[in-house]
């Protein structure tokens, strides 16, 4: 340690001598007389303070000082803007007593100086210092000094200029340290009000800049002081309009420093600012634009008290949206036809000889437009009252002639159709009443006023209509395509466009046209294509990059239309195009071919072409067999090259999976075999998993046609990749040799060779699910399927047994080796079925337990796909080891019992039910054989299964069976309730009457099984138990209000299952079940009990399961269900989850974390509220003989606490809550400890986003 401090000061002297060497050197240039000695001196000056390792004596750092304070009144401005900029740099390399005499100086020369030059450079340079200032107690001393000098240098009424520039460095400084002036705000307060009374408008407009910094700061009593003071005189009135308009723009620049704290204001400020909009004089155009701006903030900074005058807010904007008093139009007639149409080139003639520069009309509307978009964001929950009352005005709109109001008038419909397209979820498909509904309805009528537009004759406007038809057609791309016909000559018009510098308007129109081509089905654009299509190909051909790749793009699209089906149509591909369209096909060949052959391209344009080649080799390729071997050639040529690569390599891919005999790739197969086998070497996880998706494509195809080498090289390749740490990746190996063995059985061998071993391995892994457990499955069954004697049924099983008897495995590797073991089985002979079952019964019988519960699940898998009815032992092995000591191999018994029943019901499933019922005496018993039920269920109720269901009888009686046993143990009780569930996806209607019939019962038992049967009622698919269970839901998730709290535990977790799985089951009744919801997130103090133990106590909490899974609930419907959810209501019970038990807090946080991102108006209004809860839990500790998972707790949640901290700092206005302001710097980054975990938390945060810069930036700070 001593040597690194000593070699740290040798560098730091180092350091200091060679920066004091260049500094002497520029001092005496800089004082040169010629001009351009003084220049290259000042720059050489910012060169060397720009450096980290700029370091001078306290001599120099005062002769530095008096040099550039004198180089700011230098005649030539370029070297007194050096200067500027110097100063800012020197300020953080200076000692502090330093830095402060340089800001003296600036103030003093800012304000006396003998010059106006003098003044004005001084300010701006004073300005530049009070930016870099790094704070810390240089800000502390030097802002307040500052402060003073500026309001000292006010009070001269005669002198303009000098209050001019003392008001704006006081801005600039209250930006910024308007905290550390807190014993001025009263003064700055007062002369600011008393100057938005002043005549002269340059002192207004900087006195309200000035007023709105501070109030961000102010206390609560001075901001109530200088608010009412302005709501005072606007309600008095009677004063000169300008100075009135200077008060409006006051509050709404205070509304928004203040954010929520401007809330208790809101209703005296929004109705005035609605009565003085309407009231201004003819012409006062720029006082409705302030009223407007300040109802704007208000909604963005106030939304919840906004509400209650959202009706008066709305209407004042929808008013003077179509305000505009110089120009005649109706709009009541714009109901389109060809009327409206005339009428709008008439109006584009009349536009033309209009022009009025004095009339700024058009301000008020954009102000209006933009009330309307905050409004819309604010809202979600209302968005289709919302749409009621704004889509039309909106959509009149359109022939707005002034272009900045036509883009935020587009701007707020494209807001409305996403938050419907956000809303749709939480209504029924076919609900009349929805905004998508809505929406669809209003359709034609947008698209008529919309077709208009685009034969506007500005570019500008163009894009921004076709913006808006790219949303309205990602919403509701069907509606769109059924009136595309008006919208043809549109898009042709933009595509055919001749004038330079207009690639962004064909860029809109090309990939508003690929959005309808791709999302509608071939046949409705056929009608279209022959008069899109030869500009689609002429585009293709610009030389601006960005418009040729997606005319590629869109030439990719128009084959799905050209051919007789495929595609996403549903219809089997003819690999040729339909009558009408043939002409079309050489054209359209020749366009992709050309690009595809070109070199010198860019990159994005080399994979739009190879993509869309390959969709037309794979479509169409029967209309261009002649050209097919010379298109394989090129893509093989693009394989070569690192930047096509893996395009060229999904291209492959694609061309490979096409039907089309003319797609014929084995000429190429001696090439490109060796070629992609290759990329499976590649660090890349896209080019390798691209990769093995071709060559599975390949060997399905050709794997016949497989030079021998290649396929066993290729087989090498893919068994080195299959491994646990990539399981995506070792789950396509897994296919690629699959498909290899069924179409090459000679490569067994060397396959089990080298794949055999990971294979297995694998089968350990704890991850094993999935498609990647199918891939396994399938693996094996086909080496035992290629005839290979080293790979026989009886050669696998031993290993496969082995594997899944290793001791320390993973529990979960026993089923994935019983489910193997069954692949191996399905499709073999009786013979060897019958062999495997024999030696499964001896292990079955094993003392050894993992052997035991092994051979079990195997024999349950065997039977659950054959039948073992004519093996009777198997039943009685599994019987016996229903009363063994080991839970798990009686667990593993029960799951045995249920395999082999789905295997033949008629026969096992009596006996079954009977074994039920007779062992209700016996609880432990009972449920094992419930879990043999519910196995039975579940694989009957499963997707593609309809060979097997319960007779009549068997329905009834189990029906009757689970009903009786509703009442019977907690562990039997959970197996019922999803026996119930299961049951009632394969008849809807008994089950769900007869659990309406208990929602009532006596029992909280029979209640709580009824309320949890819901949650097994409910799947993500459609189902047939949709409808019966929409009309039932509403009771049985009303038990979220019993009085039993594991009943209301088991409907609440119901709600969430149906929220997540199916959003629209709850939506409409969450006005009834968001407050028994709210109601079991608050601590209840009777399910609060203290037990005494003796030496200590032990509080017990009954209720903390419930409310944690009523946070997890919220979590679910915040986002299935968002416009259903009254923000500023979810955000107070959230508050209570914020100061709840560690295992609510951490739900609780990422709530907070997701409402910041959804609702930051709501979450900013609630801010000082939560520094309480968030400080609390960061200040916690643990006690010091704490265990480790109590340290692990802890930090968990710290670093829980840190993410909703770090999501509350992003917002915008965050920073204007004084204590969340104060918390950041004491709490969070004041502690090192503490500011290394939220670095370690805003850098996880920046690289999820992909953000480097804020990466760069938290690390700097930790």
């Amino acid at each position: 340690r001593v040597l690194a401090h000593y070699r740290a000061s040798e560098d730091a002297g180092t350091a200091t001598m060679a920066s004091s060497s260049a500094v002497v050197s520029i001092l005496e240039k800089i004082v040169s007389k010629d001009k351009d000695f003084r220049y290259m001196a000042t720059s050489d000056l910012l060169n060397e303070l720009q450096k980290d390792t700029f370091r001078v004596d306290s001599d120099l750092e005062r002769k530095l000082g008096l040099a550039l304070l004198t180089q700011l009144e230098d005649a030539s401005g370029d070297i007194s803007g050096l200067a500027v900029k110097c100063m800012g740099r020197l300020v953080r390399k200076v000692g502090e007593p330093r830095a402060e005499e340089m800001v003296k100086a600036l103030c003093d020369k800012a304000l006396t100086g003998k010059k106006d030059q003098t003044r004005d450079i001084a300010s701006i340079a004073l300005k530049t210092v009070i930016m870099e200032i790094p704070g810390g107690s240089l800000a502390a001393n030097t802002a307040p000094a500052i402060t003073t000098k500026m309001l000292d240098g006010m009070g001269s009424q005669d002198k303009l200029d000098e209050t001019i520039n003392a008001l704006d460095i006081l801005c600039e400084l209250l930006g910024r340290f308007g905290g550390l002036v807190g014993t001025q705000h009263q003064r700055i307060t007062t002369v600011c009000l008393a100057y938005l009374d002043d005549a002269k408008v340059p002192l207004r407009k900087r006195a309200t800049h000035s007023l709105a910094a501070v109030a961000a700061y102010l206390s609560d009593d001075l901001l109530v002081h200088v608010v009412s003071t302005l709501l005072e005189k606007l309600k008095a009135g009677g004063g000169k309009p300008d100075v009135m308009r200077s008060y409006v723009q006051a509050v709404g620049q205070i509304s928004r420093a203040v954010g929520y704290r401007f809330g208790r204001f809101l209703p005296d400020a929004l109705p005035l600012m609605v009565q003085h909009c309407r009231a201004a004089a003819e012409g006062d155009d720029e006082l409705r634009e302030h009223c407007l701006q300040a109802l704007e903030g208000f909604v963005q900074r106030c939304p919840s008290a906004c509400r209650a005058h959202l009706d008066a807010l709305l209407g004042c904007c929808l008013q003077y949206l179509r305000y505009d008093p110089n120009f005649a139009d109706s709009m009541d007639d714009d109901g389109g036809g060809d009327d409206g149409m005339d009428d709008d080139e008439d109006d584009d003639g009349s536009e033309d000889e209009y022009s009025d520069d004095e009339d700024m009309s058009w301000k008020v509307r954009r102000a209006a437009a933009k009330c309307v978009t905050a409004t819309l964001l604010a809202y979600p929950d209302a968005v289709a009252e919302l749409y009621k009352r704004t889509a039309e005005p909106l959509v009149q709109r359109f022939r707005e002639r002034e272009e900045n109001v036509l883009q935020d008038v587009y701007g707020a419909y494209v807001v409305l159709c996403k938050q419907v397209a956000g809303a749709a979820r939480g209504y029924a498909p076919d609900d009349p009443t929805s905004p998508l509904a809505l929406l669809r309805a209003d359709v034609p009528g947008t698209l008529r006023s919309t077709t208009k537009v685009l034969r506007a004759k500005s570019p500008k406007t163009r894009v921004g209509a076709f913006g808006l038809l790219r949303e309205l057609a990602a919403v509701l791309p069907s509606s769109v395509a059924e009136d595309a016909a008006m919208l043809v000559p549109g898009v042709l018009a933009a595509l055919n466009d001749k004038s330079s510098g207009n690639s962004n308007l064909k860029i809109e129109a090309l990939s508003f046209l690929r959005l309808l081509l791709v999302s509608n089905p071939p046949e409705v654009f056929r009608a279209h294509v022959s008069t899109l299509a030869p500009a689609v190909f002429a585009n293709a051909k610009e030389r601006y990059y960005k418009v040729s790749a997606e005319s590629l793009r869109v030439c990719g699209a128009l084959v799905r239309v050209l051919s007789g089906g495929g595609g996403d149509s549903g219809s089997a591909c003819s690999c040729v195009a339909v009558a009408e369209l043939k002409p079309l096909a050489r054209p359209l060949f020749d366009t992709v071919f050309d690009r595809l052959n070109a070199q010198d391209q860019d990159q994005e344009v080399k994979e739009a072409v190879i993509m869309s080649m390959a969709t037309l080799v794979a479509t169409l390729a029967d209309e261009v067999k002649d050209d097919v071997p010379q298109v394989l050639r090129v893509l093989l040529e693009r394989l070569h090259n690192e930047v096509t690569r893996l395009p060229a390599v999904r291209a492959v891919g694609t061309v490979c999976a096409s039907p089309c005999a003319a797609a014929d790739m084995r000429p190429v197969l001696p090439q490109l075999l060796p070629e992609l086998t290759s990329f499976l070497r590649k660090a890349s996880r896209m080019l390798r998993s691209a990769t093995l998706t071709a060559l599975e494509a390949l060997t399905v195809k050709y794997g016949t046609d497989f030079d021998g080498a290649a396929a066993d090289a290729c087989a090498e390749e893919a068994a080195v990749l299959i491994t646990e740490g990539e399981l995506p990746i070792a789950t396509l190996s897994l296919r690629l040799l699959v498909a290899l063995l069924l179409r090459r059985p000679a490569l067994a061998a060397a396959v089990a060779d080298r794949a055999l071993a990971p294979a297995i391995a694998l089968l350990g892994s704890a991850l094993l699910q999935g498609s990647a457990l199918e891939a396994l499955k399938s693996f094996f069954a086909g080496l035992a399927a290629s005839g290979e004697p080293r790979t026989s049924q009886a050669a696998l099983l031993p290993p496969l047994l082995a594997a899944g008897g290793a001791p320390g495995g993973a529990k979960q590797a026993l089923h994935s080796v019983a489910k193997c073991v069954a692949a191996l089985c399905t499709g073999s002979e009786a013979a060897q079925v019958q062999a495997t079952v024999s030696k499964l019964l001896e292990g079955a019988g094993s003392d050894n337990d993992v052997t035991q519960r092994l051979s079990l699940l195997c024999l349950g898998e065997i039977g659950r796909c054959c039948d073992l009815s004519s093996v009777p032992q198997v039943e009685q092995a599994i019987t016996a080891s229903l009363s063994s000591e080991s839970e798990d191999t009686k667990a593993a018994a029960s799951l045995a019992l249920g395999g082999i029943s789905c295997g033949n019901l008629q026969r096992y499933m009596p006996a079954l039910i009977d074994r039920i019922a007779a062992a209700q005496a016996s609880p432990k018993q009972q449920y094992l054989l419930l879990q043999a039920l519910a196995e039975v269920l579940s694989s009957i109720s499963a997707v593609g299964q309809h060979t097997m269901d319960l007779s009549e009888g068997d329905q009834q009686r189990v029906l009757a069976l689970l009903l009786g046993a509703c009442d019977s143990e907690e562990e039997c009780r959970n197996i019922v309730a999803e026996c119930l569930g299961q049951l009632a996806l394969l008849h809807p209607q008994l089950v769900l009457t007869a659990l309406s019939e208990r929602t009532a019962s006596p029992s909280a038992n029979v209640r709580c099984v009824v309320a949890l049967a819901v949650k097994h009622a409910v799947v993500e698919r459609p189902h047939a138990v949709d409808a019966p269970l929409s009309s039932a839901v509403l009771s049985f998730l009303s038990l979220a209000a019993d009085s039993d709290r594991s009943v209301r535990r088991a409907a609440v977790a119901s709600m969430a299952a149906a929220a997540h799985h199916k959003a629209t089951l709850v939506a409409p009744h969450l006005e009834v079940l968001l407050p028994m919801l709210y109601k079991n997130t608050v601590v209840q103090p009777e399910l609060v009990r203290v037990v005494d133990l003796g030496p200590f106590k032990h509080t017990i909490d009954d209720g903390l399961e419930l409310r944690k899974a009523a946070f997890e609930c919220l979590d679910i419907l915040l986002d299935a269900c968002r416009p259903h959810i009254e923000a500023p209501t979810f955000m107070a019970h959230l508050e209570g989850g914020l100061q709840d038990h560690y295992d609510v807090k951490m739900p609780a946080h990422l709530l907070l974390a997701k409402l910041a991102a959804s609702e930051p108006a709501t979450v900013l209004a609630a801010m000082e509220r939560l520094v309480g809860p968030l400080e609390k839990t960061l200040n916690a500790r643990v006690k010091g003989d704490a265990v480790k998972q109590e340290l692990d707790r802890h930090e968990h949640m710290l670093r829980s606490c840190l993410r909703a901290v770090d999501a509350l700092e992003q917002l915008e206005g965050a920073a204007g809550c004084t204590p969340f302001r104060n918390f950041l710097t004491k709490t969070v980054k004041g502690p090192p400890a503490m500011r290394e975990k939220y670095a370690q938390v805003q850098a996880e945060r920046a690289e999820a986003e992909g953000g480097g810069v804020v990466v760069a930036e938290a690390m700097e700070m930790s």
